[in-house]
């Protein structure tokens, strides 16, 4: 049943509207590549009200749901970007540490090593590389399973981007997470953005998670204890209040794009909202 009602909302897909988010942190802040628009939020919010609420139940007698995880890493000629397993694991530790109490555990199902120039350094949101590299490598066409795809740059500089669920249907071909190395666990750039939580954004996205800021002062995440917030935070500007609406900018949340020390999890509000997204979107049941 979680393809149900979702017509309208492919019909937008197959127009052309992207519905990926990207992150750009070499400028000392993240910057986002491609948000969803406001209808295509109004026709999700639609389709998830009948979906039941996961809080306060949390987790039942279903047990845990383990997401396969199949790892695509891209090196160049040169051998940049061929990350150790060891790296996998560690995200595998750091993403698990954020969804496991809600029932969700992301394991390792396969990890592919490839030599391609192209891919690793011209990868770009909708572009021939991405389209190329996903069909060639994409695995587990379910969507329930998870691919992530490692590269050394993606265009306009940006550490990563995900797919939406509600993507799935139109494009599942393109599901998914691409990351920048750099960004991952133990990268070059530190406590600042290397520190493994650029994944666990990404994920966040992947679950159906939008950016605090999504929609500004309007408070367009669809999640009630997130705090309005203007636009994106960087460093860790605390105290920030850039909207009228009760509560300062939630700075330390995971779908902020505030520094990796600043940042600390989510909210029960954005689990519950991730847990009706997938069940209706990825047939994931939490409940």
């Amino acid at each position: 049943m979680f393809f149900k009602n979702v017509r309208a909302l492919t019909a937008a897909i197959l127009l052309g509207v992207s519905f990926v988010s990207a992150q750009n942190a070499t400028t000392g802040s993240f910057s986002c590549g491609s948000i969803p628009d406001r209808d295509t939020v109004v026709a999700v919010q639609d389709q998830l009200r009948n979906v039941p609420t996961f809080f306060p139940r949390r987790i039942t007698a279903r047990g845990p749901f383990t997401v396969p995880v199949y790892w695509s890493i891209i090196r160049s000629s040169n051998g940049a970007g061929n990350i150790p397993d060891s790296v996998i694991a560690q995200q595998h530790v750091i993403m698990n540490s954020y969804f496991s109490q809600i029932g969700l555990t992301f394991t390792v199902a396969g990890i592919e090593r490839k030599q391609n120039d192209d891919w690793f350094g011209n990868v770009g949101i909708g572009n021939r590389q991405e389209y190329e590299m996903k069909s060639a490598l994409r695995k587990g066409n379910d969507p329930r399973a998870l691919n992530i795809y490692s590269v050394g740059v993606i265009q306009n500089n940006i550490a990563g981007f995900s797919s939406f669920p509600w993507d799935y249907q139109a494009r599942y071909q393109l599901d998914g997470i691409v990351m920048n190395y750099n960004y991952l666990a133990g990268g070059k750039y530190g406590n600042y953005y290397s520190t493994g939580k650029i994944l666990v954004h990404e994920v966040g996205h992947w679950l159906g998670l939008l950016h605090t800021f999504q929609d500004g002062c309007n408070g367009g995440d669809m999640v009630d204890d997130t705090p309005a917030e203007a636009s994106p935070a960087s460093g860790c500007p605390v105290g920030r209040d850039t909207c009228a609406a009760p509560g300062n900018d939630p700075i330390t949340n995971m779908m902020d794009y505030s520094d990796d020390t600043c940042r600390t999890g989510f909210t029960n509000g954005q689990y519950n909202r991730l847990a009706q997204v997938i069940y209706q979107y990825r047939g994931i049941n939490l409940y």
